[in-house]
């Protein structure tokens, strides 16, 4: 009964998550009329105020990640669409310089500040200061925390629960995996509980080692880690990996070790470099991608109501991924459909 309780509640998540706000990448042909066709946010005429002129200022925690640079190009072009000016500031992985870049946005007035990325629960004094001002606090991959005027993301935990399952079944229930992640980030939180929901529920699955990996310096890291473990280990079935800045690097050290038709790694996040991997053939063989583009995008619409004066129907929006294999990734230089995109398996036909 208690599994039975735990697969119930899991396939409900799943089921809200995949009723989560999408649409079309920027990249896409079809973005435009997507983006502004729809709106997970209704105004109230009655407080109605002016956006056409916002102030907006952008922090993030660091703009070296392809995911998170995605995140900011995407919010950019959409807000400077609208009229709007966007200051941006980039942490370079310095959290206390990021809330110090806020608050100073704060202090100048602006009228909405948007953080992309940096762990909402690290922020809670910015998000004070924002509020006093009456200005609002909008978040992209931060994590919901009670301050957060709107949190727009998807939900690791179904995305960690659905690969790492999916991992689980490649293997036939039995195996010897490693797994790497950096536990810092709110969304890699969620991915490692995910990890450890799945297999407390699997007792054939051996997790060899859990590596936390060093940041920066996660891709050098990382191939060290793998390279020594797959040296005095050739017993490795699979690689979990919290995210796909670590694919190269574990593929690399998989084709070194001698292990490529033995070894295969999952992941997470939705970059070129990781679907270039997919798309070889390489032992990197699954990832939910992101819609990193789609969530710039769905941020200005939260920020246009929210200064306008208007109401969200929850502070939470998930926005749902595409899983990428070798039968779905899309050409070099493409994006996916993100509105009709397969999420489970059972959908790649």
């Amino acid at each position: 009964m208690k599994r039975n309780i735990r697969v119930m509640a899991a396939g409900l998540v799943a089921v809200l998550a995949l009723a989560g706000c999408s649409m079309s990448s920027d990249d896409s042909k079809d973005s435009s009329s997507s983006s502004t066709s729809s709106s997970s946010a209704s105004a109230d005429s009655g407080t109605a105020k002016d956006t056409s002129n916002l102030k907006v200022g952008l922090v993030a925690v660091n703009l070296n990640s392809p995911s998170i640079a995605a995140i900011k190009d995407a919010f950019v072009k959409s807000a400077e669409a609208k009229g709007w000016s966007v200051d941006v500031f980039d942490g370079q992985g310095d959290q206390n310089a990021t809330n110090n870049a806020a608050d100073d946005f704060i202090s100048r007035g602006y009228d909405v500040i948007v953080n992309n990325s940096s762990p909402n629960e690290q922020m809670t004094g910015v998000m004070e200061k924002a509020h006093a001002a009456g200005i609002p606090f909008v978040s992209i991959y931060g994590g919901y925390v009670d301050g957060v005027d709107a949190e727009i993301g998807t939900n690791e935990f179904v995305n960690a629960s659905l690969i790492t399952q999916e991992m689980v079944n490649r293997l036939g229930g039995k195996g010897r995996v490693l797994k790497l992640n950096w536990t810092v980030l709110q969304a890699l939180r969620d991915r490692d509980a995910g990890f450890h929901a799945v297999m407390s529920e699997n007792p054939g699955i051996d997790v060899v080692k859990e590596i936390e990996v060093k940041v920066p310096g996660q891709v050098d890291d990382s191939y060290n880690q793998i390279t020594n473990v797959l040296q005095s280990d050739k017993d490795i079935d699979a690689i979990w990996i919290g995210w796909d800045e670590l694919a190269p690097s574990a593929v690399r050290a998989i084709q070194e070790a001698g292990l490529a038709d033995k070894t295969f790694v999952m992941g997470f996040d939705g970059n070129s470099f990781a679907w270039d991997l997919i798309r070889d053939g390489s032992p990197y063989v699954m990832e939910p991608a992101n819609p990193f583009p789609p969530m710039g995008e769905k941020a200005v619409q939260a920020v246009e109501t929210l200064a306008g004066g208007g109401t969200l129907p929850s502070k939470v929006i998930y926005m749902k991924p595409c899983l990428m294999t070798i039968d779905t990734v899309p050409a070099k230089g493409e994006q996916p459909d993100w509105d009709t995109c397969a999420f489970f398996p059972g959908e790649i036909s």
